[in-house]
Parts: C-alpha cells; structure tokens; sequence
C-alpha cells in the first residue's frame, strides 16, 4: 500500500492551514509592528517614553515598553509582539514583559466574559492587573 497520496495531501491541509493562520495573525502584528516602528522615527515615541520612564523603571524596563503592555492587555498577546518587536528589547525585559503581559493580556476581551459568568468579573479584572505589577516587580529584583 503506499501511503505517499495520503501524505501528500496531509501535507497540503497543513501548509494551507498554517499559511492561513499566519495571516490572521499577520493581520494584527504587522499594523502594530509598523506603527511602533514609525513612531521610533518621531519626537512621539520620544515623549511618550520619557513621559512613562519613571513608571516602567520600576520594573526596569524603557518606557517604550509602556505601548507592549498596552497592545497586550487591551489588544492581545499578538499585538504586543508586534509592539516589542522593533523596540530591541534585551532578554531581561522581555522576560519581565513576557510574565507580566502572560498574566494581564486580553483584558477587555476576557473581562467582558468574565462578566458573562461571574459577578465577580472586576475584582477578577483587578486580581489579573495587581498580579501582573507584583510579578513585574518582584522579577525586576531578582533577575541579574
């Protein structure tokens, strides 16, 4: 029996199926990639990260990673790596970004279904946001 058609044909649904998804997500990141990177070439950015600086230091982070926080907890996950991506972020604060966002990306989207199934949904909303800041925190002071 030769299984080469059955492969061929997997291997086909695959490729169509992934080049699909990374459209989707190409949809999100790219528009984002591109308008951080625009603005890295204006006195915006500039302003805005001088404007967060002494809010991010305190997680030791540039206040340029204020717009990765933003893009992952109001946006998705997705936009915030589109976000990060130009900024030339270390191993260090994307690793800060990466805990912080993993426990407060999606806020507006997941809260509203949150409220669909919990009368608590704010204080949950809230719990997800205090978590993120701690663990900003707490990592910023122990990563070398």
């Amino acid at each position: 029996m030769d299984a080469t058609p059955a492969l061929l044909g997997s291997v086909r649904v695959g490729l169509r199926r992934g080049l699909s998804s990374v459209l989707i997500l190409a949809r999100v990141m790219v528009p984002v990639y591109l308008a951080v990177d625009l603005l890295r070439h204006t006195p915006v950015l500039d302003a805005v990260a001088g404007a967060l600086h002494p809010l991010m230091a305190l997680f030791g982070l540039p206040g340029e990673a204020a717009m990765v926080l933003v893009a992952g907890a109001l946006i998705n996950l997705y936009a915030a790596i589109g976000a990060l991506a130009p900024l030339g972020l270390g191993g260090r604060e994307v690793t800060i970004l990466g805990l912080m966002l993993g426990l407060a990306h999606g806020l507006i989207l997941e809260t509203a279904i949150m409220r669909q199934v919990s009368q608590r949904w704010l204080l949950l909303a809230m719990l997800r946001m205090l978590l993120a800041i701690v663990a900003g925190l707490v990592v910023h002071r122990i990563l070398p």
